[in-house]
């Protein structure tokens, strides 16, 4: 065995980890930063889509309303057809 030579295949492998994690860790801040980005826009993509189903809703209601006034009044006026 040479002097020195484990010593030099270990502080080899060191050196190709310890630089492909330096590699890895810009990769893991932009996925992080993507991440982070892709939530916020499905948080946007969710309120917008209860705002919508609270107008739906709320449409869906006063058409109800109408057509129950409408109702209302075409019954009043069959009446007072037949009085005259």
């Amino acid at each position: 065995m040479m002097a020195g030579e484990p010593d030099n295949l270990v502080l080899g492998l060191l050196r190709e980890i310890r630089a492909k994690l330096e590699d890895h860790d810009p990769r893991f801040d932009e996925m992080s930063g993507r991440l982070a980005h892709l939530e916020q826009r499905n948080d946007e993509i969710h309120e917008t889509m209860y705002t919508i189903a609270g107008f739906a809703t709320h449409a869906n209601v006063r058409h109800e309303r109408v057509s129950e006034r409408r109702k209302s009044l075409e019954g009043r006026i069959d009446r007072l057809e037949e009085k005259v």
